[in-house]
């Protein structure tokens, strides 16, 4: 199905009276925006004055582009879900899965998405396929205290069956690991002081087991450069927790160590960072998965906030910001999915302002 097909899929939240533009159109005009570096509804509007011809070789615009703040209250007036199902369900159509699909799970706050207080700024929390660098769905929330509850309903969302989820300190808990368990995932979740009894059993499991480790329960990585040298020794340990604790954590299995050493000219430093996990042992799988967990950090939100410009959109209404920010991650995702010359993020979003073929070819294949 095409991506006009999805869209068709979305019901029309206004009355009948005076409706003057099309809703495909709108949100056909708004992805068509954003793809091509549109960051805001006046931007999208001015897209659209530009490139009018070439948006009518899809659709019919009979009443030509839509003003910015007409443009803003019918994006507004969109039902999230079923645009969060239509734009994701046509960008997981185009994906390919492998055998035990890697999800990472965290949030970024919108920064330029608050009006009165910094606290109440909109929290987007997202599933990113790390394998193929794709944001799989996402929900948002006026505060980073409901990640955790967000956290679940994405994973009770989404088809994760046979996949690794890997999530930050803030989701080590019952509930969550529960429901990624009912999913038939698997989990790996750093543990920090904010669940201090686990913590200090992990941390002393270790200890106790440092002069009697295998080699099979160790995998070792080494980077150099930019004048220093960091290496990582990942460590993995089955485990028993006590009745107390296993009543809290049901499905932790093993525990993971992971000793980080930074060297460079004038100082040497070192760090542990402690994981539970329902995987079986299998040191080089969970120490690629929480390498790569932070892929999300820097092929998505990295991404967002300089190529998309994400923390300078200045959307305050709730809504708006939630769906312009569903917009900008289904670009990423047509972009990073394109198969073309390996040109980069921001080239290839130019290449899709100053070329109508080869946006064409970015929406259409």
């Amino acid at each position: 199905m095409s991506i006009i097909s999805h869209l068709e899929q979305i019901e029309d939240p206004r009355t009948d009276i005076n409706v003057k533009h099309d809703l495909i159109d709108v949100m056909f005009l708004t992805l068509s925006a954003v793809l091509s570096g549109a960051d805001g509804w006046k931007s999208i509007q001015e897209f659209g004055e530009m490139q009018l011809d070439w948006l009518r070789l899809h659709r019919r615009f009979d009443n030509g582009i839509p003003r910015r703040h007409c443009i803003a209250n019918i994006i507004k007036a969109l039902d999230t879900e079923a645009l969060i199902k239509a734009l994701i369900d046509w960008i997981n159509s185009r994906r390919e899965a492998s055998n035990k699909p890697h999800i990472a799970i965290d949030g970024k706050v919108l920064r330029g998405s608050w009006s009165g207080s910094v606290q109440r700024a909109l929290n987007v929390v997202s599933a990113y396929d790390v394998e193929n660098g794709l944001a799989l769905y996402q929900q948002s929330s006026d505060s980073k205290g409901k990640e955790g509850q967000i956290a679940r309903d994405i994973i009770d969302m989404l088809a994760l069956k046979d996949s690794i989820v890997t999530l930050d300190a803030l989701h080590c808990q019952r509930d969550t690991l529960d429901v990624i368990r009912q999913r038939k995932c698997d989990f790996i979740v750093q543990v920090k002081a904010n669940q201090g009894k686990l913590h200090k059993a992990v941390k002393a499991h270790f200890e106790a087991h440092y002069e009697d480790m295998q080699a099979s329960e160790e995998n070792e990585g080494i980077n150099a450069g930019h004048g220093r040298e960091e290496s990582r020794i990942t460590m993995q340990l089955p485990i028993t927790l006590s009745d107390e604790l296993r009543e809290k954590w049901p499905h932790v299995k093993t525990v993971i160590e992971v000793a980080r050493g930074r060297k460079t000219k004038s100082d040497t430093s070192y760090t542990s960072h402690f994981y539970v996990s329902s995987l079986d042992m299998d040191p080089e799988l969970v120490a690629r998965a929480i390498r790569d967990h932070w892929h999300i950090e820097n092929r998505l939100h990295w991404v967002l906030d300089v190529v998309f410009r994400e923390d300078e959109m200045k959307v305050s209404d709730p809504d708006g910001a939630t769906h312009m920010a569903l917009f900008n991650r289904v670009c990423l995702n047509i972009i990073r999915q394109h198969q073309g010359k390996k040109d980069s993020m921001a080239a290839k979003r130019r290449g899709a302002a100053w070329n109508g073929e080869f946006r064409s070819e970015l929406l259409f294949g």
